[in-house]
């Protein structure tokens, strides 16, 4: 080999081990940067005519496994849809309380039963009644907080579900523009290779908040698509999603879109399917449970106080919901509507045969006919039936009567003597009249006896036989329909109360496993990736050391040659 050749051969050796310094350095200086993979280069010998003459630089970049990202995209996805749950179900299940402790509501539940035991022992007792109607107060608060918890939970995710849009918009554009970066760039370039992993750990970010896929063209531009809609190809096609504001039971949500179709349906992963199936499935599958508590709790123990009348007897009853004189009436048998002094003493006694009226107003007709009771249509759209004297009292006994599909009694069908009102846990409450006067709660019923007269006594202070089948309730099975993924059901209304604290517990518990179990497989795989593409500090190092060996080589063999050039000069001249 000439001078001249090693001299080049050497320059060149220089020249790769500069580059190999600078690509070994850049490693060390992004070592902690995410989703960064070590560099190297790659090198190749020089020749001509047949004789090496050095080294070249071929690429500088790294190359790494497109199935093992793909994984670890999937895998972004599962631990970002099962973190969702977390946080929402604990604040669920703390609210809801633990069973056996005294504010939770089976607890409650239990409490009103004993309330009304009591109650059944001393039915004349005004004091405790007002404990039987603290007690019930009590549940109804506690539904209505529970339901409240529920969708407050419901509108956080809503208002998340904006924001996770928002995000994934974001890195939609970022995507795009390490697209656009990477237009016409060689790829075997530190700049192409540094841009494809910033990509790269976009596309896992984006991947963690919504279900993409995505793929890699020859032109190395990434297209992105949400089911078969594209969201990065030629240009950024964004979501698009208005919030709702106050979120409640029946709130109507509306979809995300891009470019005005709807993608909802195609979202079931990442951060942005599990708030969707949060807000829409798993939140209202615990307010139907709690819903289906509330009615039936109303419906049972209405059914009974309903069956029942004050002591002495009340001025005036109002209808619980709406009644219109035009509304037909279908009905059986026969009701009792007593007019009584002070003392519970019959005034006047009208039986009413419930097949002979067709409507409403018939019914009516039928009350204002007699001498002391008047039925009244209200401007709130509400049906009173009450005394038309300060001096005589209502007492109602259902005796055989039969309304309407469900065979209520009469005073039921119409709600004239509720304990509960209301719709659902959202919105039952205690009868606001007997929260003021608790002696109006009725603990025994009117006489039915066919030979009851003017003069006769309708009903005693102490007559108990409401309080007695009240208490009675809480004790029997009582039939519930499936509801939130809990099955019909026979039970008792404080075990049912138990069934869903202890499946809200459950579903908190499972959240969270489920989340740790996503997030350690996803660690586990970015972990991986790392150890096989990541930067080695050590080896780096090493890398540094062998480079600068080798550059201070190449160094020696430069001074060797320039001196021997020297002296083949001076013997020249």
């Amino acid at each position: 080999m000439s001078i001249r050749a090693a001299q080049s051969a050497a320059l060149s050796s220089l020249q790769a081990s500069q580059s190999g310094i600078a690509v070994a350095s850049n490693n060390i200086a992004n070592a902690s940067v995410e989703g960064y993979t070590a560099k190297s280069q790659s090198l190749a010998t020089n020749t001509l005519a047949g004789a090496t003459t050095g080294v070249t630089v071929t690429a500088t970049g790294s190359t790494v496994d497109s199935y093992l990202l793909k994984s670890i995209s999937q895998s972004a996805t599962e631990s970002g849809y099962a973190d969702v749950f977390t946080n929402p179900l604990t604040t669920v299940s703390s609210a809801f309380g633990t069973v056996g402790e005294d504010n939770s509501l089976s607890t409650m539940i239990t409490d009103l039963e004993t309330s009304l035991a009591t109650l059944a022992t001393n039915a004349g007792s005004t004091s405790q009644k007002s404990l039987v109607l603290g007690d019930a107060s009590e549940i109804a608060d506690n539904l209505n907080s529970l339901s409240q918890t529920v969708q407050d939970e419901r509108g956080n995710a809503d208002q998340k579900i904006d924001e996770t849009v928002e995000q994934v918009n974001n890195l939609l554009y970022q995507i795009q523009s390490y697209n656009e970066q990477l237009t016409g760039l060689a790829s075997n370039t530190v700049a192409a290779s540094e841009l494809t992993d910033a990509r790269n750990q976009a596309i896992n970010d984006l991947s963690a908040l919504v279900n993409v896929t995505y793929f890699t063209d020859s032109t190395n531009q990434t297209q992105v698509y949400l089911g078969g809609t594209q969201l990065v190809g030629s240009q950024v096609n964004e979501l698009s999603y208005t919030p709702s504001g106050a979120v409640g039971a029946d709130t109507t949500f509306g979809d995300i879109t891009v470019n005005g179709k709807a993608v909802t349906g195609s979202i079931t992963g990442g951060t942005l399917g599990g708030l969707i199936e949060l807000r829409d499935e798993t939140l209202p599958d615990i307010q139907d449970q709690l819903d289906n508590l509330a009615v039936t709790l109303m419906d049972s123990v209405n059914a009974i106080t309903n069956q029942g009348t004050a002591y002495p007897g009340v001025s005036d009853l109002t209808s619980s919901h709406d009644v219109a004189a035009t509304d037909a009436l279908s009905g059986s048998g026969t009701v009792r509507l007593i007019a009584t002094d002070d003392s519970g003493n019959a005034v006047e006694i009208v039986d009413i045969d419930l097949s002979t009226v067709s409507t409403v107003q018939d019914l009516a007709d039928a009350i204002n006919a007699s001498g002391n009771l008047t039925a009244t249509f209200n401007s709130d759209g509400t049906l009173s039936i009450g005394t038309n004297s300060d001096d005589v009292n209502l007492a109602i006994a259902n005796m055989d009567a039969a309304i309407g599909a469900d065979d209520q009694g009469f005073s039921d069908y119409f709600g004239l003597n509720d304990m509960f009102t209301g719709t659902s846990a959202a919105d039952i409450s205690l009868n606001s009249a007997w929260a003021d006067n608790p002696s109006l709660l009725p603990s025994g019923s009117a006489s039915s006896d066919a030979t009851l007269a003017v003069g006769d006594n309708v009903i005693a202070v102490g007559t108990a036989d409401i309080a007695t089948s009240l208490s009675d309730l809480f004790d029997d099975n009582l039939s519930f329909d499936a509801a939130g993924g809990m099955g019909a059901t026979s039970s008792s209304l404080s075990n049912y109360a138990a069934e869903i604290l202890s499946d809200v517990a459950r579903q908190a518990s499972d959240a969270q496993t489920n989340s740790d179990v996503a997030s350690t497989a996803y660690d586990d795989l970015v972990e991986s990736f790392s150890n096989q593409y990541g930067v080695n500090l050590d080896e780096e190092a090493l890398t540094l050391s062998n480079l600068e060996s080798a550059y201070s080589a190449a160094a020696s063999v430069i001074d060797i040659t320039k001196s021997m050039m020297d002296t083949l000069l001076e013997m020249v001249q």
